[in-house]
């Protein structure tokens, strides 16, 4: 009777011991992402402003396709 549960217990401690081995497959590692550029910024940024709130509220409301203020 004991031998049979010394080795039961010897083959559960194995069972037990194998099953919490890490698998035999390759971890993967994190690959780095490359970022994109970022895109070119809209023409209407670029446009310098005028020095004066006031012409630059004119500049901006005008419906004509020149400039209201002249300097």
């Amino acid at each position: 009777m004991q031998k049979k549960t010394k080795l039961s217990c010897a083959i559960a401690s194995l069972l037990l011991i194998s099953g919490c081995q890490s698998s035999s497959t390759q971890q993967t590692l994190p690959k780095a992402v490359t970022c994109q550029p970022p895109p070119a910024p809209a023409a209407w940024i670029m446009q310098p402003y005028e020095p004066d709130l006031t012409r630059r509220m004119l500049n901006e409301l005008s419906p004509l396709p020149m400039k209201a203020t002249v300097d």
